[in-house]
């Protein structure tokens, strides 16, 4: 089983809280369409998956989104992982789930379809039903993929999780449930994913949705990796960005690599002197709206060393994300934008000698699992471990990652969805 907490973790589990604007500060969201809860499972996963079940927990009273996962469209037909997600569910407090089974398999029918006989979901009301008694039951549309739908449904119903099935299939969304006129029997086009409000804010943060999960996994990898020699070579030896000389070329890793040398012969600097470079830095990453700073080598060599020095790399976290360490946070006068600490670290992790590496794409995981980037957290957490396989913090975010254990201290972003009731 795969969910969103990590892109490699057989068991893992997603506990993404998700900011809408992909940056340190949040942005609400008030939902008025299943496609605005789709695009936020889309960003918050990292890419648009494929042949794939997932889940929204959406929890009361104003049914706002917790837990977002997903798993292979198989493991639907498994009744234990079925279990494990509906647990994940349940312990985050939801008590209505959106999921959507998306697949290519199958055809529509052409016309309105007959449902199963297994009453799942609740029938659709009509207009001028009492909404105070609870709905009857109903049996799901026969669509593609409905039989492993409802074994889901099934599962979320008995735990107490009133589920909200659709289809997304070839470009279009059905609902499992509704079979009145606010939901076509030819479904709905996704391209109206493009004008939510979820789409735009990660527009504005500058975030667009990979091709793939591969794509995206390997562009998270390439954030925190030196540039390949042949990437740098370019023509004349210099290749742009990569180029010589660039960040995380060969010669820029080997000067950071002569100042840590140079450094491991002096005496380290003051712990209140690194907290407060630090604070400075990030704040003026912070104000640079996306473009990132330059660090000099030496600069470089004083945060890697850093990084490898406790308590003191723990100071530092407490910084970048004051929520997940409130003990140290509260006399170090945390930062404003955590994103920013991500946006050094993973600079860090590329102009890095291989053996120092691990240290920054380590804190750039846990930075991002504490912001509620869990996808990414439990790739760049096996990354680091791949670096080293004893750094201990990696291990941790993706043993947290991997059995769906929330950020702390992270509330949701998405506000209410649906209309007076939370429906759509």
């Amino acid at each position: 089983m795969e969910q969103a907490g990590t892109s490699r973790d057989r068991h893992s589990a997603g506990g993404d809280r998700t900011s809408a604007s992909g940056g340190g500060g949040e942005t609400v969201i008030r939902s008025s369409s299943p496609l605005e809860v789709l695009a936020l499972a889309e960003h918050t996963l990292g890419f648009r998956p494929r042949e794939s079940l997932v889940v929204v927990s959406l929890r009361p009273p104003r049914w706002r989104t917790g837990v977002v996962g997903r798993v292979d469209v198989e493991a639907a037909d498994d009744r234990e992982l079925v279990g494990q997600l509906v647990q994940h569910l349940v312990a985050d407090g939801a008590a209505r789930c959106f999921l959507a089974l998306v697949t290519d398999a199958g055809e529509p029918p052409a016309g309105r379809p007959p449902r199963r006989g297994r009453a799942v979901v609740p029938a659709p009301r009509r207009a001028r039903e009492d909404r105070g008694a609870p709905a009857p039951l109903a049996g799901l549309l026969r669509l593609p993929g409905s039989a492993r739908a409802e074994l889901v449904c099934a599962a979320l119903a008995a735990a107490g999780v009133e589920p909200e099935p659709w289809l997304v299939h070839r470009g279009r969304l059905y609902s499992y449930a509704c079979d009145r006129s606010c939901c076509p029997a030819s479904g709905r086009s996704l391209q109206g994913r493009e004008a939510t409000q979820v789409a735009a804010e990660m527009v504005l943060a500058g975030r667009v949705l990979p091709a793939d999960r591969e794509s995206w996994e390997l562009g998270l990898r390439r954030s925190v990796a030196a540039v390949p020699p042949a990437a740098g070579a370019g023509a004349g030896g210099s290749g742009g960005s990569g180029g010589q000389g660039g960040p995380g070329s060969a010669a820029d890793v080997a000067a950071v690599g002569a100042a840590l040398a140079s450094r491991a012969r002096r005496r380290p600097p003051a712990e209140r002197d690194v907290l407060r470079d630090w604070r400075d830095l990030l704040t003026a990453q912070s104000r640079r709206d996306g473009a990132g700073l330059r660090l000099a080598p030496a600069e470089v060599a004083v945060l890697l060393a850093a990084l490898r020095r406790l308590p003191l790399r723990d100071q530092l976290l407490a910084v970048a994300v004051p929520q997940a360490l409130p003990e140290l946070a509260g006399a170090l006068a945390p930062a404003a934008d955590p994103g920013a600490a991500l946006a050094v670290l993973q600079q860090l992790a590329r102009r890095a000698p291989a053996r120092w590496r691990a240290a920054a794409t380590g804190c750039a995981a846990y930075v991002a699992w504490c912001t509620g980037a869990s996808p990414a957290a439990g790739v760049w957490a096996q990354a680091a471990l791949e670096l080293d396989p004893a750094h201990s913090l990696s291990a941790l975010v993706l043993q947290a990652v991997s059995v769906g254990l929330p950020p702390p201290g992270r509330e949701p972003a998405l506000g209410p969805a649906g209309g007076p009731d939370g429906r759509w």
